[in-house]
């Protein structure tokens, strides 16, 4: 594949790296007290052979305003075909909502090349090669070449850019495609059952987040992101593991998204998860007060329903009454 068709494919893609929102860490650190060797454990059986994706899936909350009912499923945004169907407490909301309520409708996001090459690339002269170590730059160019790509051809794209890159490279090795992501699965069937759609955020603002970090924080993500290179499809597919597991494994995804955070620095946190989950949940807060009567099945990363300041937690700091359904 040329670099420009990789290009291309890319575009797609891009929506699902701002929205994985974490799938992309490893922990290295040493476990420290006895529930994390439990959870190390349970990740080892659960690898020994292949991993089972046969589950029900999710993390489901349901918020009640006068007449009106919204459902919050804390979703994963890649996924396997034996993830389907969902526990019936999942499908069972989804089938009663009269609006379905995404972060990204990708049916209908529109995402030109021009957009992302102004964002993508050095507003100046520097070259990636500046920016990362010589040992971090020789392993991206070893990665570039193994998949028929050359890194000189990418040396005026900005950090988070090549991420993104690497990101998709992983997803392609992993057991786990965005072809079965489980936003993807409720998108498809909210066209088919004709229910109405409403973004919780726009394209614009998933690329501003991920081209608004500073150098800094752009260079240790991906430096991280080379470190841990091999370890990264297995740990997806362990992801999507304890994701389809959850109500058995939560603690073993919830400790997964948070490892993510731990890697970084606090800008990225706060700009990946925390902003977003306020300004996600001030737009619910505003559809509950609006009384419509409707119910509204709203799916966001897991991330955003579980790492505090989560989209729940805010909700509760506005004084709703949150209850935990699956």
């Amino acid at each position: 594949m040329n670099n420009m068709s990789k290009f291309t494919s890319l575009i797609y893609s891009l929506l699902i790296m701002v929205l994985l929102i974490g799938c992309a860490s490893n922990n290295s650190d040493p476990l420290e007290n006895e529930e994390l060797n439990q959870q190390t454990d349970t990740e080892e059986k659960a690898n020994e052979t292949a991993l089972d994706y046969d589950g029900d899936g999710g993390f489901l909350w349901k918020v009640v305003n006068g007449e009106t009912t919204m459902y919050l499923l804390g979703s994963i945004h890649v996924g396997h075909e034996d993830f389907f169907p969902l526990a019936p407490e999942i499908e069972e909301a989804f089938e009663s909502s009269d609006v379905v309520l995404p972060e990204i409708n990708m049916f209908e996001a529109e995402v030109k090349e021009e957009e992302i090459n102004e964002m993508a690339l050095f507003d100046d002269n520097t070259t990636l090669d500046e920016v990362l170590s010589e040992e971090s730059y020789a392993k991206l160019s070893d990665i570039f070449e193994a998949h028929g790509m050359t890194v000189e051809n990418f040396k005026q794209y900005q950090p988070w850019f090549v991420e993104s890159l690497l990101s998709e490279f992983v997803a392609e090795e992993s057991d786990l495609s965005s072809e079965y992501g489980v936003d993807l699965y409720f998108l498809q069937r909210s066209l088919e059952d004709n229910k109405e759609i409403i973004d919780l955020e726009t394209i614009e603002m998933q690329y501003e987040v991920l081209s608004g970090f500073s150098m800094e924080t752009q260079v240790q993500v991906l430096e991280y992101y080379l470190e841990t290179y091999e370890e990264q499809a297995d740990w997806l597919n362990q992801l999507g593991y304890n994701w389809v597991h959850g109500n058995s494994n939560r603690e073993s995804f919830v400790n997964q998204l948070s490892d993510r955070f731990e890697s970084v620095n606090e800008e990225y946190q706060q700009e990946l998860n925390d902003t977003r989950n306020i300004h996600m949940a001030n737009k619910l807060d505003e559809i509950l007060q609006d009384e419509s009567g409707h119910t509204y099945f709203a799916i966001v990363g897991s991330a955003h329903a579980v790492i505090d300041p989560s989209v729940p937690s805010e909700l509760e700091e506005k004084g709703y009454e949150i209850e935990r359904v699956y």
